[in-house]
């Protein structure tokens, strides 16, 4: 069985072999770490397609032969699934969306765009020696084959009785780990301690003198509106891999900021500072870096923020607290946070506090502990993935709360928002129109496409963002079972991640 060892130790033995090959100036085409290509409409792995073919007309999908593509065009897929004819037309409009994505990878150093046009993540954290679970810091992770604590409702497929479900069960236990363990110590990881970077390559939250410290926020030209103006802001060579953990934070700036547009750079001052309470649902890897979410702080002088995570590895890290009662977790609770910052007096004095929710993984309104926030925010959410969703979306559209999610793709961040007025009308909530559901392509999305082996669409960690919910009137009832909306919403093919 594949072991943690084996899988992370090939991957750094093949970031060394790049490495020597950029050194010696030449790359020689048996260095790539594209994924084996898999034909989409029969799904042949074992031999993988010698001459695949594409769509002609999107140009998205990977065919073996003319008669898949044929039967697939036709065809579908699955029931309850849509043939090609009826995905064509806007796999090609999604298609449109692919130079941007390549572009926002390609203007880092460290960006290799592999044969299949995608950018493999772990290679380029191996570059920086900074892949693996337990023991590196910010970059710790589950990490392998299966990198998702929680699989939601398409995780079903592993707790049947069968060989293979044994076998993927066995593989996730292997690869087991706790996001949030380094919270398990007395004190948080210094900048050092957590980036596990050169200095120079380091987006620091202290700042050892004046010239280290960015600008003003509110007196940087242009404001922070992609990755080219975060690095020029915060004074890093575009050699840094911070985009590659700052991603979160900064999505998480953008929904604020951009989508719900419930605050900006300029909305607080010295005589009048802000408050601002915001809900981030389903934290997962985050949790192995809270402290980078000082950068909201840095963002938005003169706030005082107040971030609530909630999810299932929060709950579960507050069970493993109990063990450790020294620890940071164990000794935050609803009135004291995990992680505090405040930014320098002349960036602007920003604040942020961040609260864990352990005693429940799912959130819901109203809770007593944390009353209803100024906005919901997720990361990479996966709406038509999790039938936890539907009493999130229920809710926000009744409370009026503003709610932004980022998503992998654009494909299926439509078919989320298609689907909306089904999770609603059991809610007995009026949707609102198509338009008011903005999708967007997010500039703060991590680098790199992803290797799907059929599909060649822009799928991107916090690729685009949807606007669930702004501040508008909705008509709202007693909603119906969460399960009567999730068997309905199930039956349909609401997401692609």
């Amino acid at each position: 069985m594949l072991t943690p060892e084996a899988y992370f130790g090939q991957l750094y033995k093949g970031a060394r072999e790049l490495k020597a090959a950029e050194k010696r100036g030449v790359v020689p085409d048996s260095i790539d770490f594209s994924v084996q290509e898999v034909c989409a409409a029969c799904k042949n792995n074992i031999t993988p397609p010698t001459k695949p073919k594409r769509c002609a007309a999107c140009k998205s999908v990977l065919y073996c032969s003319l008669d898949c593509a044929k039967r697939d065009w036709a065809t579908p897929p699955a029931a309850g699934a849509k043939p090609h004819r009826d995905l064509c037309a806007d796999n090609k409009r999604h298609m449109q969306r692919l130079d941007d994505t390549v572009a926002i990878a390609k203007q880092f150093p460290w960006g290799r765009l592999e044969k299949d046009g995608s950018l493999n993540l772990d290679i380029a954290r191996a570059r920086f020696d900074v892949l693996g679970s337990d023991g590196y810091g910010f970059w710790s992770h589950r990490g392998g084959p299966v990198p998702h604590a929680q699989a939601g409702d398409l995780g079903k497929m592993f707790a049947a009785n069968t060989p293979y479900a044994k076998a993927m069960a066995a593989l996730i236990a292997a690869f087991d780990h706790l996001d949030g363990k380094d919270l398990l110590q007395s004190t948080h990881l210094t900048d050092a301690q957590g980036w596990k970077l050169p200095p120079t390559l380091i987006p620091y939250r202290e700042f050892a003198s004046p010239s280290k410290r960015p600008a003003l926020i509110t007196e940087f030209d242009g404001g922070v509106v992609d990755w080219d103006s975060w690095y020029r802001w915060r004074k890093l060579p575009k050699e840094s891999p911070a985009a590659l953990l700052m991603d979160f934070p900064m999505s998480v700036h953008e929904i604020l900021v951009r989508c719900l547009q419930v605050t900006n750079r300029k909305a607080g001052s010295a005589s009048k500072r802000v408050s601002l309470t915001v809900h981030y649902l389903g934290a997962e890897v985050e949790l192995n870096f809270i402290p980078l979410f000082s950068e909201l702080a840095l963002l938005l002088p003169y706030h005082d923020i107040k971030l609530v995570m909630f999810g299932e590895n929060v709950r579960k890290l507050g069970e493993e607290a109990k063990k450790k009662p020294s620890s940071l977790v164990a000794k935050s609770s609803p009135s004291t946070p995990v992680f505090t910052y405040k930014a320098p007096d002349e960036c602007g004095s920003g604040a942020i506090s961040v609260f864990l929710c352990t005693s429940k993984a799912l959130w819901e309104p109203n809770m007593s502990d944390f009353p209803t926030p100024d906005a919901l925010v997720a990361c990479n959410a996966g709406l038509g993935s999790y039938r936890e969703w539907i009493p999130v979306v229920q809710a926000a559209h009744r409370l009026e709360i503003p709610f932004g999610v980022t998503e992998y793709a654009e494909q299926s961040a439509e078919h989320q928002v298609a689907n909306f007025p089904l999770m609603l009308s059991y809610g007995g909530i009026r949707p609102k129109s198509r338009d008011e559901y903005e999708i967007g392509l997010n500039p703060f999305q991590k680098p790199g496409q992803r290797a799907i082996p059929q599909y060649r669409l822009p799928n991107v960690s916090n690729g685009f963002t949807i606007v669930v919910v702004k501040r508008t009137a909705v008509a709202a009832a007693a909603p119906k079972s969460v399960d009567d909306v999730a068997s309905r919403v199930a039956a349909l093919d609401l997401d692609l991640d």
